[in-house]
């Protein structure tokens, strides 16, 4: 459907405007999918993202930054999702041996056997999902979405550079 009609919107400021609103509305939609694709498994798609990060550092160990710093959407409480996923039993919390003050996260084998079970039903979905597209559009959606993310680049480098 297009974005006019599915916001009953003809006329856009610019545009920038119609492809920010696009953008928007595309993300809402496809996380609505996967929450609802998620459900069954009793994980939201946040916490399906830090436990398939955490599976990326497996047998390794995260630090809660280094989660939030790998987290596709930057906005939620990190403690708090870890503290959800700590009680399902899907992940562990220790303190660093080399500074006690560093809390240290790892994926369980209970956690490694939802993301197993779920990796199908998630594989299937996103062909799914992105089958109106070729796979050279595909490269060219994900590159353009690169360029229009340069500034998040400059926003860790800085991070990185003032500790914070």
């Amino acid at each position: 459907m297009k974005l006019s009609e599915r916001i009953k919107q003809t006329r856009f400021a610019s545009p920038a405007q119609e492809a920010l609103l696009n953008i928007l509305v595309t993300s809402s939609w496809l996380l609505n999918e996967l929450s609802a694709l998620m459900a069954p498994f009793g994980v939201t798609p946040t916490q399906y993202n830090v436990l398939r990060i955490l599976r990326g550092s497996h047998p390794g160990k995260l630090t809660c930054m280094e989660i939030g710093r790998r987290m596709l959407d930057r906005t939620p409480d990190v403690t708090r999702l870890l503290n959800r996923l700590e009680r399902a039993g899907l992940v562990t919390r220790s303190r660093a041996s080399h500074d006690k003050r560093v809390v240290e996260v790892g994926i369980t084998e209970k956690g490694l056997e939802l993301l197993a079970r779920m990796q199908p039903v998630v594989d299937v979905a996103q062909e799914r999902l992105m089958s109106r597209l070729s796979p050279e559009e595909l490269r060219l959606l994900s590159e353009l979405l690169d360029r229009l993310r340069v500034d998040d680049a400059s926003e860790e480098a800085t991070e990185g550079a003032t500790g914070s």
